[in-house]
């Protein structure tokens, strides 16, 4: 197997040379000198790298071969075979694509979500002789520096500085299996959670 430098094989050279290049290769230079140089592909012009990239890794590969210096198995995308899927069936793959991007962008949007778990100290007395009469534990969804109440609870919300708020525990939106594991009482809350979510945080 002959070899260039350190960097990959004669083959895959040889292949990337003939626009079938491992996915870190698609960008807009290589695509758009592809489409001058056939120009059967030109309505495929304005497509964006995303896009044609999002293409290639689902109708798979067209081969692999050896890369770096430790001699990777790299995958390989024909240009010419996304670009003729996309002349085929170029409705499809949009509309695949658009449902991608959307899901794409409620991922982005809840990845910096938080729950919350919280021990509240309840307050009864006098207004003259305040005192502690007990506790509850509160889970929520965060948003600033609030607690914004899915549990049963006193308030709607609570500010996670105030001092009655002695303990808090945070579990990223994604991680409420753990927070049930560890807090029973709060199972069965996945669809108040995510009817909470979305009301603080609109797209």
């Amino acid at each position: 197997m002959g070899y260039i430098g350190t960097k990959r094989s004669n083959n895959s050279q040889f292949a990337i040379e003939n626009y079938e290049v491992p996915l870190n290769h698609f960008n807009k230079d290589i695509i758009q000198t592809f489409i001058n140089e056939n120009e059967e592909y030109e309505s495929l012009r304005t497509a964006t790298v995303k896009f044609w990239k999002y293409v290639a890794e689902r109708i798979g590969s067209t081969s692999w071969h050896h890369t770096g210096s430790y001699f990777n198995e790299t995958n390989h995308y024909s240009l010419s075979t996304v670009a003729e899927e996309l002349l085929e069936n170029e409705a499809k793959w949009e509309e695949k694509y658009k449902a991608y991007l959307e899901g794409e962008k409620e991922s982005n949007a809840t990845e910096n979500i938080f729950l919350s778990v919280i021990n509240v100290q309840i307050w009864g007395g006098t207004k003259k002789h305040p005192k502690i009469v007990g506790y509850e534990k509160v889970m929520g969804v965060i948003k600033g520096d609030w607690l914004y109440a899915v549990s049963q609870a006193e308030q709607n919300k609570y500010k996670l500085s105030a001092n009655k708020v002695e303990a808090q525990t945070n579990f990223p939106l994604e991680r409420y299996n753990e927070l049930v594991k560890k807090y029973p009482d709060f199972k069965a809350q996945k669809r108040a959670i995510n009817k909470k979510v979305k009301e603080l945080f609109k797209q």
